[in-house]
Order: C-alpha cells, then structure tokens, then sequence
C-alpha cells in the first residue's frame, strides 16, 4: 500500500473515532454478520460450535448476541489450531506467528499479509490520535521479529518511518542508539524502558527526551508511571492489546482509561459464565471482526478488566475499560544483581518445542525455577530451557527445571509466567 493510500486509510480510521454510536453499531452488525457466516462455512471448529448449540449465523443479529457462542480458550486454540483454519484455502501466502505473550502456553497464529498490515494500521490510529506527526523519528523497542523493514520511497525521506531495537540487548547499548537517533516518539515494554531509563538518568550528559512515550504488553501500574515520567521526563500512554487479537484498547492523553476499538473487535467482560454488572470485574473475551485465516471468536485473552462508564472528554465515542490486569510485569534479578525484564525473559522460551506450558519462580537472587508442560512432542526441552536463559542471564545464573502435569491457575484464571518473590526493586527505590 502506498503512502496516499495509506495516509487515506489511516484517515477513514480516525474518523471513526467520532462517529456516533448508531453510525459505528451498524457497521459492527454488518462486520459480524459477514464474519459468522463465513466461520460456518469454512472454518470446522467454528462449524462444530454451531451445530453444538444449535444455531444458525443467523440466529446473531448484533455482537451482544454472541454470549450465546462457546468461549475459546488458549488451549484449544494450541490444540485444534488445525480445525481453526480452512482447509481448502491457499496458504502459500500465509504467515505463521509463534505467541505465548503473558501465558506461558505457545501458540501458533496464522495471518495474511494485508491481515498483519490492517493490524499495523489499528496501531498507528493510536499513535497519531495521542500526537504522532509523519515526520517524528519514531523507535520501538521490541522482539526481533517483530522488526519490519521500512523500505517504501516515503520512509527514505523520513515519512512515517520507524526504527526497531532489540528488547534483548544491553540496556546501555539501546540508550546508546537513542542517543544516536533522538526519536520524538518511543515505544517499548514498561519494565524494558525502566531499565533503559535508569542508564538514562545516571547520564547527564544528556539532552534529548522524546515528545511521546508509549508503553505495551504489560501492566502500566502507578509506581512504573510514575517512574518511568521521571526518567524519561514524558508521562506514558499505555496500549493495550495481545497477539491473537490484536489491539484491543488504548489511552488518550486524558489517561482516564483505554478506549476499545469498537470497529474492529467485540470486548466482553464475563464472570461465571455470565456478563458482569456495570462497574464490575470480569475476564475479557475478545471476537476480532477482520481476521478470516483463522477467525478469532469469544477468546478469552486471559486478563481481568473493568467498563467505564460515560463519555471521555478527548472526544473519542468508544466506550473505555480500565483496571487492567493479568500480564506478565515485574523484573528477574541475575547473579549479580543485574536487573532483567521478566517479560523478556519469558519470551525467550515461547519458539521451544516440547513445551506446552511453562513458568518462571525467583525466590532468590540468582535462581531461577522453570516449571514446564509437556507437549506430545517426545523430545525434551530441558537443555534448551537452561542455553537459551544461561545465554541471557549469565552462565553463573542457576537454573532449575521441573516437569509438572500442569501449571495451577491464579483465582481470576490467569497463568503467570513469571513470579518473583524478591523486593520490587522500583517500589523499594520508592520507599515502599
């Protein structure tokens, strides 16, 4: 897509921002209504599901109808991810994404290319309705692979251009890049920019401070805002979203809540089976109105949230959650009290085969305890466990592996992947 359309495109997005709510609840009608038609003709499990309940695609006429379908869980969609594709599709076009996020149970996702691009425009809606111009030097610190060349003529001249470090590499090596780069717009994991930001403010050398700060992928809580605004001298605005859905919510410059994109995906917050009351918790389950490689309905992302209630005064329509909570945050300590993203560190175990769960204990500093799950794949991922973490954390780091028939869930039903018992290291430096 070229940079006019996608300049029109990204228009047409913003747009919807503000379109009343009869205008945004047809069209979510009409998305839906294309979206259950297709999953019972082409996709089996879903197929399965309807003849399971007894029902029709047009037995569904508004989103709120869907409380009626069988909810996805992770496990299902690791275990018949098969089922959730079309078999008579042409799939030399296809592009496979290894996920686990926060959970610990790796998932293999299907998408097109124009699949991931919408996505990615989903994206960048936020970015620029929070402040981003198509001239700011944007970084985002992130996995490797999500690190998209920008080879387009409108990226040479400096149009819409963005540049990837690695949430991998040395802290005092990333600040070196940004040094280089200054970019108005940063992005990264809370935890990730913590650590940055601390090398950061030991510098005073230092000139530069981004106009924006973004954060994503874990939780935002106050002491890592307050903190990570004192580092970086910008109070961030979070993100929030997971990789089988994509962006479900986002805040605004009021950061009175995440406003959820209402055209594109179906947010409900359920407890027991049933929607919560207004004003209560529930497990968010999410239905992605675009995707049709392998269609996403009633999945439950594994988080707990709240509705707010009202109209924020940004001006955006979309209704808005907040309390946000269930992802993977905090830090790992190494052996010599070098500090690590716990969300990094869980990472580097979801492209290992052999496992279908996993979990990360520190009760100490210097040791970690993984818990794992086998998948029916009889090779063993013990060594790779132990290579991929003494790479990262350090050949002293002891690690510890323990097989388990499976991975107890917290009371809201979340996995965590990584829990520590040790001193918050930011919470301390604060006095708490």
């Amino acid at each position: 897509m070229g940079a006019l359309s996608s300049l029109y495109h990204l228009s047409r997005l913003r747009k919807r921002l503000y379109w009343p709510v009869e205008r945004i609840e047809a069209l979510r009608r009409e998305k839906l209504r294309e979206l259950l038609r297709y999953c019972y003709d082409r996709i089996p499990y879903y197929r399965e599901q309807f003849r399971r309940i007894g029902a029709e695609p047009e037995d569904f006429r508004s989103p709120e109808d869907l409380v009626k379908f069988p909810i996805l869980d992770k496990e299902t969609l690791r275990d018949r991810a098969e089922d959730l594709l079309d078999p008579n599709a042409d799939r030399s076009g296809w592009i496979k994404y290894r996920s686990s996020g926060s959970t610990g149970i790796p998932l293999e996702l299907w998408y097109t290319p124009q699949e991931r691009l919408r996505m990615g425009f989903t994206v960048t809606r936020e970015l620029i309705y929070n402040g981003l111009k198509p001239w700011y030097r944007l970084v985002n610190i992130t996995e490797p692979r999500h690190s998209a060349p920008k080879n387009r003529w409108y990226h040479r001249l400096g149009v819409m251009n963005e540049q990837f470090l690695s949430v991998y590499e040395k802290s005092s090596l990333n600040l070196a890049r940004l040094k280089e780069i200054k970019p108005d717009l940063l992005i990264g994991f809370p935890s990730v920019l913590l650590l940055i930001g601390s090398e950061l403010s030991a510098d005073r050398t230092i000139g530069w401070r981004p106009k924006l700060l973004f954060t994503l992928a874990e939780v935002l809580t106050p002491e890592y805002r307050e903190a990570l605004t004192r580092q970086w001298g910008a109070e961030p605005i979070d993100l929030y979203g997971a990789n089988e859905v994509g962006h479900i919510a986002f805040q605004c410059s009021k950061r009175g809540g995440y406003h959820i994109n209402l055209d594109s995906l179906h947010v409900e917050l359920m407890a027991g089976g049933e929607p919560v009351a207004a004003g209560e918790r529930g497990e968010v389950v999410v239905t992605n109105f675009d995707l049709r490689v392998m269609p996403i309905l009633r999945y439950r992302v594994g988080d707990v949230a709240r509705r707010i209630a009202g109209v924020c005064p940004c001006g955006c329509r979309f209704p808005m959650l907040d309390q946000i909570a269930g992802r993977s945050d905090g830090f790992i300590i190494g052996a010599d009290g070098t500090l690590f993203s716990a969300l990094e560190v869980s990472l580097l175990l979801k492209p290992i085969y052999g496992l279908a769960q996993y979990r990360l204990i520190q009760e100490e500093r210097g040791k970690i305890l993984v818990e794992w799950v086998a998948t029916k794949d009889d090779r063993s991922p013990e060594n790779e466990i132990r290579r991929r973490l003494h790479e990262r954390l350090g050949e002293e780091t002891a690690i510890e592996t323990r097989r388990v028939v499976e991975i107890p869930r917290e009371k809201s039903g979340k996995i965590r992947t990584v829990i520590s018992k040790l001193s918050h290291p930011y919470w301390r430096e604060r006095g708490n």
